[in-house]
C-alpha cells in the first residue's frame, strides 16, 4: 500500500519504521550520548563559572590590598611629615635654647666684668686715698719741721706734685 502524495512516493510501512527508528536512535542517543555530553558541558559551565568566581575574587583581594596599601602609605607619609614637623620644632627650640643660654652666659660675664670693674676702681679709690693721706702726713711733716714762707710753701707744692707725678707713674 502506498499513498501517492504527488510527485513524494510514501509508503506507510516505511514511514512507521522510519519514525520508530528515530525514535529508538533519539532515545538511544539521550540515554548514552545526549545524558553525558549534557553532564560534561555542564561540568565545563561550572568550572567555567568557578574560574571567573576565583577571578573575581582575586580581583576584589587585589582591589582590598591595593587600598590597604595606597592607605598604609598614605600614613606612612603623613607619619613621615609629622615626624618632620616635630624635628624642625625640636630643633627651633634648641636653637632657641641655645641663644637663650649663650645670652644668659654673655650677661654673667658682663656683670662679672662690671663687678671686677667695680672692684677695682674701689680698690683704686681706696689705694688713692692712702697715697693722698701718706703724702698729706709727709707733708705736714715737712710743714711742721720747717718754717713756711711764701717761697718754701710754693717749694713743697711743687715737691708735692713730683712726688704724686713720680709715685703715681710707679703705680
Amino acid at each position: 500500500m502506498s499513498i501517492n502524495l504527488g510527485i513524494i512516493n510514501i509508503e506507510p510501512g516505511q514511514l512507521v519504521i522510519h519514525i520508530v527508528g528515530f525514535i529508538v536512535l533519539f532515545l538511544v542517543l539521550r540515554k548514552f550520548l545526549w545524558k553525558p555530553i549534557l553532564g560534561l558541558m555542564e561540568q565545563r559551565e561550572r568550572e567555567v563559572k568557578g574560574v571567573y568566581d576565583r577571578a573575581e575574587e582575586v580581583e576584589k583581594k587585589t582591589l582590598e590590598l591595593r587600598s590597604d596599601y595606597e592607605e598604609r602609605i598614605a600614613k606612612i607619609d603623613e607619619e613621615a611629615q609629622k615626624r618632620l614637623a616635630e624635628g624642625v620644632k625640636k630643633g627651633q627650640r634648641m636653637a632657641a635654647e641655645i641663644v637663650e643660654d649663650a645670652r644668659r652666659e654673655t650677661e654673667k660675664e658682663r656683670q662679672k666684668a662690671l663687678n671686677t670693674i667695680q672692684e677695682e676702681t674701689k680698690k683704686a679709690r681706696v689705694e688713692l686715698r692712702d697715697y693722698i693721706v701718706s703724702l698729706s702726713f709727709s707733708m705736714a711733716e715737712k710743714l711742721l719741721h720747717r718754717e713756711v714762707s711764701r717761697q718754701t710753701h710754693q717749694d713743697l707744692v711743687r715737691q708735692f706734685l713730683d712726688d704724686v707725678a713720680s709715685k703715681g707713674g710707679t703705680n
